[in-house]
């Protein structure tokens, strides 16, 4: 392994980079404000698909023919806004969550998240989330500096009912506190949106990875997720989840293969928007116009949709007003 040290290069020299691999670039003076920025690392896991291929699932240095930098930008703002809205949302998901296990367990013990013997410790999956749960709780609780916080440290010796534990926790102790939640609770919560809970169980995963990508200013729009669990076909034909099938039928697969179709970006997003939907929990108007105003690239080998999961035919597919993505059709 080499321990040379790419050298540094200006902007000016990235923009020659890119000119001399075969990119067309129009304007210097843009070229560089827009690596001043963005950074010619970050821009470059947006071209990669533009590169011509080099077998063995490898991609060369030099671009297609028709590559444009300004599609390349195009691109990146397009990912950049599709990521601020889908964060809003799920933290409008995210808060509901929230509500809806500090009320519901809080009915049962406001110190639910203390006693291991009310809670749901089956299996190893739900005992690794417990000890997870306790160890990162207490410690966001000790550290904490929230004024509601200290409130009950001074006036309540520390003790924390469990609807004030739940605007404590971060995103992973949330979660697994619906892990180790009493089974007619999370029945309750799931129920209430539209799905089982071993659906939401996942659904809640996929969606955390997908939020953190969000958070952290990744690329998202061609990311893959932890497959999500799809509604299954009941007897008599029955379905569970009926709305979310309508979309999962659109990709016209096995289904085996579903699952693989679903973990992309359009299938979070297909799972956020119904969620939000089923609960009430707000409009989601804007992330069914962003879907709809993706670029449109004209470089061979480079698809937007496949890249995001979108089958086709998804904008014209006749459903049930309350289906996920609907301004009368499938987004």
């Amino acid at each position: 392994m080499s321990s040379i040290v790419k050298p540094f290069k200006t902007y000016e020299q990235q923009v020659g980079i890119l000119r001399q691999r075969g990119m067309l670039v129009g304007s210097q003076e843009h070229a560089v404000h827009v690596l001043e920025r963005v950074s010619y690392y970050r821009l470059s896991g947006y071209y990669y698909s533009f590169r011509r291929p080099a077998g063995s699932g490898r991609r060369s240095d030099t671009f297609m023919p028709g590559t444009v930098f300004e599609d390349i930008v195009a691109l990146y703002e397009y990912d950049r806004n599709l990521r601020s809205i889908a964060f809003s949302y799920f933290s409008q998901f995210e808060v509901y969550l929230r509500s809806r296990l500090g009320n519901l367990l809080g009915e049962v013990d406001p110190l639910i998240y203390e006693d291991e013997t009310r809670c749901d410790l089956q299996g190893s999956k739900r005992r690794t989330a417990w000890s997870r749960f306790t160890r990162k709780s207490e410690q966001l609780i000790r550290t904490s500096e929230e004024e509601f916080v200290k409130h009950h440290r001074e006036q309540y010796g520390g003790k924390l009912p469990v609807w004030v534990v739940v605007e404590v926790l971060d995103l992973g102790a949330l979660q697994n506190l619906y892990l180790v939640s009493p089974p007619n609770i999370r029945r309750d919560i799931a129920k209430a949106l539209g799905c089982t809970d071993p659906q939401l169980e996942t659904w809640i995963n996929s969606l955390r990875v997908m939020r953190n990508i969000c958070a952290h200013q990744s690329r998202f729009y061609n990311k893959l997720h932890p497959e999500p669990r799809l509604p299954r076909v009941l007897r008599g034909g029955r379905v569970e989840s009926p709305e979310i099938r309508e979309v999962v039928d659109l990709f016209g697969v096995p289904q085996a293969e579903e699952n693989h179709k679903m973990c992309k970006t359009f299938g979070m997003l297909t799972l956020l928007k119904y969620l939000m939907n089923q609960g009430g929990i707000g409009d989601t108007e804007s992330l069914t116009q962003i879907l709809k105003e993706r670029p449109d690239i004209s470089v061979p080998g480079v698809d937007v949709s496949r890249a995001m999961g979108i089958p086709q035919g998804w904008e014209g597919a006749e459903v049930k007003t309350s289906a996920p993505f609907r301004i009368a059709k499938v987004l």
